[in-house]
């Protein structure tokens, strides 16, 4: 079998093409290198047609106008090839997921809850995941800083954070991205590429894991977003010892708590966690050892192709 993967936005206007990268390397290491490649959506057509792949798989954001999947479709459908389309800003852009419906034999959604109400017959909850090339770094017992987050400081993350400062003050913070508001006394507004971030990850005593509400198209059913995004993957990937801001159970099905990952819904739990694991420095090891093991076995993009290939034996069976 042959497959390419090819972003469902123009890599010009896309933020997470390095996303694709490693997709393309989790289906080349379940087949061959030989046997996947991975192209922008702008020349995707051309390289169909040259690499004459058994399976397409477009993955990311369709949100953009400039989005078309004609050819793709038509490529499909001269030579037998299946489409399919791994979305990954579910819930946040689910109204403009209409738009491929017509292209799509099989659609795979980032999100459990907004696969409920995707309008298509082949629907498949899949999670992103870490790239253990990019992301794995041994576990270390070296900490440069107590907490650490990097993101965007959409309103209910500065929130959680300006309503934590009073139970954080005598902890070492490290808050970077963008968007933080000048009253959060330990943020910067300073970005991390995806290469480095790894490091941060493992050279925190704890690394929070928050997640966002920002919609951008997502009015219809006004969802909330119920499935982990990718950081925390890498996070675990990258040795991290993760303290999960809770507002959901779906986290268990990815990672045991108290074992492979901590969990917080309030400041004050939030500050008594990190001044446990400053005090019990090989208790940090074993959760941040298991975490990274919990990644390796389950948590890949190798796995996630294996997922995908199923689904779709399965389907076509």
């Amino acid at each position: 079998m042959k497959v390419l993967i090819c972003g469902a936005s123009p890599d010009r206007i896309n933020n997470n093409a390095v996303l694709r990268s490693y997709v393309a390397r989790g289906f080349s290491e379940v087949l061959t290198n030989e046997s996947v490649s991975s192209c922008s959506l702008d020349n995707a057509n051309e390289i169909a047609n040259s690499f004459k792949p058994d399976l397409i798989v477009v993955f990311g954001s369709c949100m953009p106008e400039s989005c078309d999947y004609t050819g793709l479709r038509n490529y499909c459908v001269r030579t037998g090839a299946s489409l399919a389309f791994w979305l990954h800003d579910d819930p946040y852009e689910f109204d403009l997921n209409f738009k491929i419906y017509k292209y799509a034999d099989y659609i795979f959604s980032n999100d459990r809850w907004a696969v409920e109400h995707i309008n298509h017959p082949k629907v498949t909850h899949l999670p992103l995941a870490a790239d253990k090339e990019a992301h794995f770094i041994e576990v270390t017992e070296s900490m440069d800083r107590d907490i650490f987050f990097c993101g965007v400081g959409f309103p209910n993350r500065t929130q959680l954070l300006l309503d934590s400062q009073s139970s954080l003050t005598h902890f070492n913070v490290e808050v970077m991205g963008a968007e933080w508001p000048e009253t959060l006394s330990f943020s910067k507004n300073v970005r991390i590429p995806n290469e480095d971030m790894s490091k941060y990850y493992n050279s925190s005593l704890v690394t929070l894991n928050i997640g966002r509400r920002h919609n951008l198209a997502n009015n219809k059913y006004q969802l909330d977003a119920t499935t982990p995004g990718p950081r925390t993957f890498e996070a675990a990937m990258a040795g991290a010892v993760q303290c999960y801001y809770i507002e959901g159970l779906e986290i268990f099905d990815y990672f045991t708590p108290n074992e492979e990952i901590l969990v917080f819904d309030s400041p004050e739990e939030l500050g008594l966690i990190v001044e446990d694991l400053r005090s019990s420095p090989q208790r940090r090891k074993n959760i941040a050892e298991r975490s990274q093991g919990r990644a390796l076995k389950d948590h890949t993009y190798a796995t996630r192709a294996k997922t995908i290939l199923a689904n779709l034996n399965n389907l076509n069976g």
